[in-house]
């Protein structure tokens, strides 16, 4: 049987408080994954179900709308401009559709990735993704286009989940339980630790 879950936001009470409640936003989304905002149309991967749909946050109460659908386990997503960038998990492959187009169709963009491929973050015209039993971060040049893999960093255990701040790149490491970061401006970038000791596996 397929597990429905309900997608809510986490709003923290107080600024010292570590309570938190929960709002529903949309429910009836097929075992949601990733999102991503673009105005105020936040998309969601159903992974299972191989598509993505859209909602309108400002609605009261928002009704999910199909993007795209035919994907390969589409768990993760990255705007640039007009084009989404998914992952699509399970064909090991990074495709793309541009949702100004009526009926969008999804482009590859990168194939053949090895290992298992987890977040998507875009700085500037590069996309890095996490590999996550290849132990290494990966970035592809968005204005090639037939871009080449060049590594950025190796040596992280198991990378799941990538943030952007600044130059600096936080990796969520998940079998060390632990946050790590690079600087992309460096040459070589080291990944150092920012905390560890987590109490569960961080993605």
């Amino acid at each position: 049987m397929k597990r429905i879950f309900t997608l809510s936001f986490i709003a923290l009470i107080g600024a010292q408080s570590l309570t938190a409640q929960t709002t529903d936003v949309a429910t009836g989304i097929n075992y949601p994954w990733g999102i991503a905002f673009k105005g105020n149309d936040l998309y969601i991967t159903e992974a299972l179900t191989g598509s993505i749909s859209k909602i309108n946050v400002n609605d009261a109460s928002p009704t999910p709308t199909l993007v795209v659908s035919g994907l390969s386990t589409a768990i993760e997503l990255a705007f640039k401009g007009d084009e989404l960038y998914i992952n699509e998990f399970d064909a090991k492959k990074i495709s793309k559709i541009n949702i100004t187009d009526a009926t969008p169709t999804p482009v590859d963009v990168l194939t053949g990735i090895t290992g298992e491929a987890y977040s998507l973050q875009i700085k500037g015209n590069d996309l890095y993704y996490a590999q996550y039993f290849e132990n290494k971060i990966s970035k592809i040049d968005l204005s090639n286009p037939t871009p080449t893999p060049t590594n950025v960093v190796t040596g992280v255990g198991t990378p799941s989940g990538l943030f952007f701040d600044g130059d600096v790149l936080y990796i969520s490491e998940s079998v060390g339980k632990k946050i790590s970061k690079i600087n992309i401006t460096d040459a070589a970038p080291p990944a150092s630790t920012v905390v560890t000791g987590l109490e569960d596996e961080p993605y």
